[in-house]
């Protein structure tokens, strides 16, 4: 927890899940995922951020050591996941439907500047799941996607998560205070 700003009603949590999946091709991605709680902004209310990058660079031995793959976080895609986008990745996980979205193929996000696909289903072939977010900006024709696939144990992972960060994201403000005010 840091401390509070002005702009804060209460603790703020600044933990986040990541999950880097290089590869030597260099066409890996990674994932984090944080809950916002108690943020006032009228645009970052209590939810979680999903933010993924592209692989940068590979991983490489420089002068006899390892180093790392790096990852894109400076043009990193981001959406706000809610109460609606948690059932749906959770629908899925839970084997209730094979992907986010249903039929529309995704999860659409749309703000002032463009708009975002949150894709999310099961990969039927490894046990897997495949999760992509497409941003297509109101300025520029292409859209830029960025996508991974997580194993069955990483799902079961983020599908714990999730389903306990749902009960803080709708009611935190009740144990902070014990009066939910």
């Amino acid at each position: 927890m840091t401390a509070n700003n002005k702009n804060e009603t209460g603790p703020v949590w600044e933990q986040k899940l990541a999950i880097y999946h290089p590869n030597t091709k260099g066409t890996g991605a990674a994932l984090q995922l944080e809950p916002r709680l108690n943020r006032s902004h009228t645009d970052r209310y209590n939810c979680f951020f999903l933010d993924m990058a592209a692989q940068k660079s590979t991983g490489e031995t420089r002068d006899g050591k390892r180093v790392p793959a790096t990852f894109d976080w400076e043009h990193k895609l981001t959406v706000k996941l809610d109460f609606q986008d948690i059932c749906e990745l959770l629908a899925v996980m839970e084997g209730v439907q094979q992907q986010a979205g249903g039929k529309r193929n995704g999860l659409f996000h749309a703000n002032g500047s463009g708009s975002t696909v949150i894709t999310f289903q099961k990969n039927s072939e490894n046990g897997g799941y495949y999760l992509g977010l497409s941003r297509k900006n109101n300025t520029s024709p292409d859209a830029v996607r960025i996508g991974t696939t997580l194993n069955a144990v990483e799902a079961v992972g983020l599908r714990n998560i999730l389903q306990t960060g749902m009960f803080f994201v709708l009611f935190h403000a009740h144990m902070l205070t014990g009066t939910g005010t």
